[in-house]
């Protein structure tokens, strides 16, 4: 390989499985734990993280997949009625989320060090809110992943024993790639190439028009700039590393879903499946370097 292959992968909650499917789809044409094995760095926002995390784990790309099919009911568990009376209960318990990430991501970030993994997260309570958790990190990695899926309103805000609050990493960086390419510069890796999976995918355009109320505009910004992702970083790195060194896969759907919604996951999986039956020459060639 010219230069090495990293994988970036965005939010998108349920969506998450899609991308999933894609990458166990080139691991069917190349070999079980292919991208586990031949990657040099991973980056997630949100279910992104998950993924990113598992296959820095050594986790084959179907081995996820099964774990999402397994574990999204689960994971999108509402809280009893008479919490979410409450208006600072969110909709969902994270507790089945954390003992999943428990049992299958073990040892400190410091040792995502032979393929450099980085999962953006949001600081509440810090002096800047972009955190962005690497190998230079002594917590956790199941910690640091559920910090970057914890989106306000559907998940709790999670909060260490020093007090420190973490909310989802999309609320600054759902869209990640250029985050990755920084991280791999930043150590010394610079021959690189990303593949970069929109898990929100190519969404209808945002048809909101005219002035909002605060509670209008919160809505508007998280669903068109938060859980839609960001075209900007891809931008940066293609500009960066070229665009033979860069590929975006954002399947284009006319129809708008919902991150937790748990009705349309064979949905989104037969989309991702038809995209990379659409382009698979040109991936494999791209995976391949």
């Amino acid at each position: 390989m010219n230069s090495k292959l990293c994988i970036s992968i965005s939010g998108g909650g349920a969506l998450g499985i899609g991308p999933a499917w894609f990458l166990s789809k080139i691991e069917a044409e190349l070999g079980t734990k292919f991208i586990s094995e031949n990657c040099c760095g991973f980056a997630g926002t949100s279910t992104g993280s998950i993924i990113a995390a598992l296959l820095a784990e050594g986790y084959s790309a179907y081995d996820i997949f099964t774990l999402y099919k397994q574990f999204i009911p689960k994971i999108f568990t509402k809280y009893p009625w008479y919490k979410r009376i409450l208006p600072t209960c969110p909709t969902y318990d994270n507790s089945e989320l954390k003992k999943m990430l428990k049992k299958h991501l073990s040892s400190k970030c410091k040792f995502w060090t032979k393929q450099p993994t980085f999962v953006t997260s949001t600081f509440m309570n810090g002096e800047s809110v972009e955190k962005v958790w690497d190998n230079c990190d002594e917590e956790e990695k199941w910690f640091a992943v559920l910090t970057s899926t914890a989106a306000p309103t559907y998940f709790d805000v999670i909060v260490d024993e020093s007090g420190r609050s973490f909310c989802d990493g999309g609320m600054w960086s759902n869209s990640c790639p250029d985050i990755l390419m920084a991280g791999m510069f930043n150590g010394g890796q610079r021959d690189i190439r990303i593949l970069n999976l929109e898990t929100g995918m190519d969404a209808p355009p945002a048809r909101d028009k005219g002035n909002k109320t605060y509670a209008g505009w919160a809505k508007y910004i998280f669903k068109n700039w938060v859980a839609r992702s960001s075209r900007s970083p891809s931008y940066v790195c293609k500009a960066v590393l070229g665009y033979n060194n860069f590929m975006d896969v954002m399947p284009v759907t006319r129809e708008e879903f919902e991150m937790d919604d748990l009705k349309i996951t064979d949905k989104v999986i037969k989309i991702w499946d038809m995209e990379f039956e659409r382009n698979k020459d040109k991936i494999i060639e791209f995976v391949r370097g």
